[in-house]
């Protein structure tokens, strides 16, 4: 019987809602995390809809607001440490650039290792070479994010992709048809993009790459920024294809969604790492045409899975929408070779054995 006490790992969040794929990642390797091995802890920010569902997952959260790096305060890095003291913490795994700089002076003061998980391609050149000194290790949800640290050793900075829950994917029902909600003929081809509506993910040139498609609708599922979203309802009405758009909002029933749809689009231009809402179309067995950005490449296997097109380009985008459009056989067949990829390299089960095996590596 093994008789050795789980080690504390105490993780961070700037967000007391699951706000987006990276508190949901935080969720999934808290639920599958080995609890005779690690016993999680939360430092949340507030209490909110994230400690609530990692209560639900055997973490404990610990309320505490960090502040701002450029009004640097002394006090956090007080508290930190002894919150490290009084729980035995044995590492911590932060996942944004505030958390990271006082828990890296924390962890350095109390000489325990640190893991800084990095989920976008884009970063502060001066800020990520301090928080990189700061960390143990580093942890890139794609290979793509080495360009951001060029002067790392690679490996200290270890490639871990994201994971889906296939097991809870698969289980998930809904009552409703999205179909039926929307009055979308089963003959239609339809389209999706999911995740929140901004700019930098490039929504407004799936919209243009709309005006040279027929024959199909488009749902935008997520929530979106006021702006962004009147500005794309502008270019709908202007190109006449405001009756073939579908704004949905938040959804809480993607996976059922995404079984319905035909294709999943995701043209984002800037910023993205490693896309769960790509992970989640593979999942549906979905065919993909994602751009050419941070970890879609590593992700979509380009004309067998679906495809890669240029940032910021409407006409390859409604070029290789047409094309499968036209082509039911080959939807069919992409979507089940994304399945059968998703099911070989990014299950959650491979996620946390590979998370797990490097805190194994830097615990003393």
């Amino acid at each position: 019987m093994n008789t050795k006490k789980a080690a504390n790992i105490l993780y961070t969040t700037a967000f007391s809602n699951m706000a987006g794929g990276g508190q949901w990642s935080l969720y999934y390797l808290i639920k599958h995390l080995d609890k005779d091995r690690f016993h999680p802890l939360v430092l949340c920010p507030e209490q909110g809809e994230l400690s609530d569902k990692m209560i639900k997952v055997g973490a404990e959260p610990i309320f505490m607001k960090t502040g701002r790096i450029r009004s640097f305060n002394p006090f956090t890095i007080k508290k930190l440490v002894s919150i490290i003291k009084d729980r035995n913490i044995a590492v911590i795994h932060t996942d944004s650039t505030t958390e990271t700089f006082y828990a890296g002076i924390a962890a350095k003061i109390m000489n325990i290792p640190l893991i800084w998980h990095i989920r976008a391609s884009e970063g502060q050149w001066a800020l990520d070479r301090m928080l990189s000194a700061l960390s143990t290790k580093l942890i890139l949800v794609a290979s793509a994010l080495i360009k951001r640290f060029k002067w790392l050793n690679k490996g200290k900075a270890p490639t871990v992709y994201n994971g889906i829950d296939l097991e809870e994917f698969d289980s998930f029902t809904s009552a409703s048809s999205i179909r039926d909600e929307f009055n979308i003929d089963k003959d239609t081809v339809l389209l999706a993009c999911s995740g929140r509506l901004e700019e930098r993910k490039g929504q407004e040139y799936l919209v243009s790459a709309m005006r040279n498609i027929n024959n199909a609708k488009i749902i935008f599922a997520g929530k979106a920024d006021d702006a962004y979203l009147n500005r794309i309802k502008t270019m709908c009405n202007e190109f006449n294809i405001s009756e073939r758009v579908i704004f949905a909002g938040h959804r809480k029933d993607v996976p059922a969604l995404l079984r319905q749809i035909d294709i999943f689009a995701f043209p984002v231009i800037i910023g993205e790492g490693f896309s769960r809402a790509v992970l989640e179309a593979m999942a549906a067995g979905k065919p993909v045409i994602a751009t050419d950005d941070a970890g879609n490449p590593e992700a979509v296997k380009d004309g067998e899975t679906g495809h890669i097109v240029p940032i910021k380009d409407p006409e390859a985008l409604s070029e290789k929408i047409n094309d499968l459009i036209r082509n039911k056989e080959k939807r069919n067949q992409m979507g089940l070779a994304g399945r059968k990829r998703l099911e070989k390299m990014f299950t959650i089960q491979r996620y946390v054995e590979s998370v797990e095996r490097l805190y194994h590596d830097i615990l003393p």
